[in-house]
């Protein structure tokens, strides 16, 4: 995966991936503990869930401006990763007050901000080099996977925590959850190691080793007249960007309600297997497996690949034995499956690109930013379809709705949004890398965090509406307004295709 890249990519794609496992083990318990503690409604745990988020991704735009003014990007990351640890470890306390909750969410999304926009230019500058530029769009699919390998083992490890801790320690179910905020902060551990153990492979893409010897060259690449178009390119994005945003943070939201609410939270051993780690591991490793059979390289590779095949088949096969004829799941695993299908397609949509570029054929950044709105247009129409005849949220007075939906929906739906969100999101990041004036990567990088910061804020926002509203009236505005997104970039293309000439 790494072959033929800087080895700084495999450090960066690591400590990411801890630091995004920490986050998202505490996203997928959240809005249930916020409820489950304070005792609030699903619209107030929603929009402090969104406010939450907008602050949370608005903040990377101090934290460029702080790398590239005085600490460096490296240093940024380092004390964001620091701060972030501790206020996951301050969530960890059990209490009921809502200060003590706000002092948290401040330290953590602090820590964000000096991390999450600084790590990503460490990122692209690794392929300023001319020798690794082609490899730009690519590296950012990898570093993606990254992400959603941490977010993937997430919701599990925040399930297992509570379980534990409420069945066999005896907690309640709010103290549970505090136990799954301290696994968090073990995450942000394991990125602190990656990220310092192995420095050296990233330093040349620091501003403080670099800047002094190649700032004025780059300065000199391109005229203010370029740097204006690039500019204005880059906040067209970003505007629209945000409503994929706010569609897409649904998944923290609406859509971790809607599994709670309206899904079927049982079924038998096939439907189990969906939702247990070692079945899924034990499956994933039967497609890894059977790929390297039929193209592993050499045959020491293929017979490996096939002993690791049937031995992954007898483990899923017991597995699935075990499970009794009914069986129960946590809601919080539905956030598993956009992680999971992020890195079972990754490598499908790099080949793709692959293919379509060799033939002279593939779309630009912007142009799978428009596809990627299209496709979240059709997540949101699958469960439009699902959810009608659904009773109105607030009539349910936080019982699970009389009515309710087969589990395949919302899977349905995670696994089209996937598909767009590798379409916009790693290309996005691909795309300001590549458009941003040099001067201004640290504060461009921010920016497009800003917008999905505002995005992420309107995603709480809009949830009001998810709790008043009938379902299919609420699923239909966030399919609209990817559509009017859509639109949006296709008129701005020939616009936005000129700044990356």
């Amino acid at each position: 995966m790494f072959r033929g890249h800087p080895k700084g990519l495999a450090v960066l794609f690591f400590s990411n991936m801890g630091e995004r496992f920490g986050f998202y083990t505490m996203l997928s318990v959240f809005t249930y503990y916020l409820m489950e503690n304070f005792g609030w409604t699903e619209g107030e745990a929603t929009n402090v869930y969104g406010i939450f988020m907008g602050i949370l991704y608005v903040l990377p735009v101090a934290g460029g401006l702080l790398a590239e003014s005085l600490l460096g990007y490296g240093r940024t990351v380092l004390i964001g990763i620091i701060i972030m640890m501790a206020g996951y470890f301050v969530m960890a306390i059990p209490t009921d007050s809502v200060h003590m909750l706000w002092v948290a969410l401040g330290i953590i999304a602090i820590g964000t901000g000096l991390f999450k926009g600084n790590i990503v230019v460490l990122v692209g500058n690794l392929y300023d080099r001319p020798e690794y530029g082609s490899l730009r769009d690519a590296a950012f699919n990898i570093y993606y996977m990254g992400i959603n390998i941490g977010a993937f083992f997430a919701p599990y490890a925040a399930s297992a925590a509570k379980n534990y801790f409420t069945g066999t320690m005896g907690m309640t179910v709010a103290e549970g959850y505090n136990a799954a905020f301290a696994v968090s902060a073990f995450g942000q551990i394991f990125s602190l190691l990656a990220f310092t153990a192995f420095s050296k492979h990233y330093k040349i893409a620091d501003v403080r080793a670099t800047a002094k010897k190649g700032a004025d060259i780059a300065q000199s690449a391109i005229s203010p007249r370029q740097e204006r178009q690039r500019v204005v390119a880059l906040l067209i994005v970003f505007a629209i960007v945000v409503f994929f945003w706010m569609a897409f943070q649904q998944n923290g939201a609406a859509l971790s309600l809607f599994a709670k609410y309206y899904t079927e939270l049982q079924g038998g051993p096939g439907r189990g297997m969906l939702f247990d780690l070692v079945a899924l591991l034990s499956l994933v490793a039967v497609i890894g497996g059977l790929y390297f059979v039929l193209r592993g390289k050499t045959g020491t590779i293929r017979m490996a690949a096939g002993c690791v095949t049937v031995a992954a088949v007898v483990v899923a096969w017991l597995r699935y034995s075990s499970f009794p004829a009914v069986n129960t799941y946590d809601p919080e695993l539905f956030q598993s499956f956009n992680p999971l299908f992020i890195v079972f397609l990754t490598p499908a949509v790099l080949a793709a690109f692959g293919w379509l570029k060799d033939r002279g054929k593939e779309p630009s950044s912007p142009g799978k930013i428009g596809i990627g709105m299209l496709v979240t247009a059709v997540a949101f129409a699958l469960l439009l379809v699902a959810s009608m005849g659904l009773p109105v949220a607030e009539t349910l007075g936080g019982k699970p709705s009389p009515i309710l939906v087969s589990p395949y929906w919302l899977i349905s739906a995670y696994l089209t949004m996937t598909v767009a969100e590798l379409f916009l999101s790693p290309m996005g990041l691909s795309f300001v890398s590549k458009v941003a004036p040099p001067r201004l990567k640290g504060l461009m990088q921010g920016l497009w965090l800003f917008a999905v910061g505002v995005g992420n804020y309107l995603a709480g926002f809009i949830g009001k509406f998810y709790e008043t509203w009938e379902l299919w009236q609420f699923f239909a505005m966030l399919a609209g307004a990817m559509l009017l997104s859509a639109l949006a970039i296709a008129v701005m293309l020939k616009r936005l295709k000129a700044a990356t000439a």
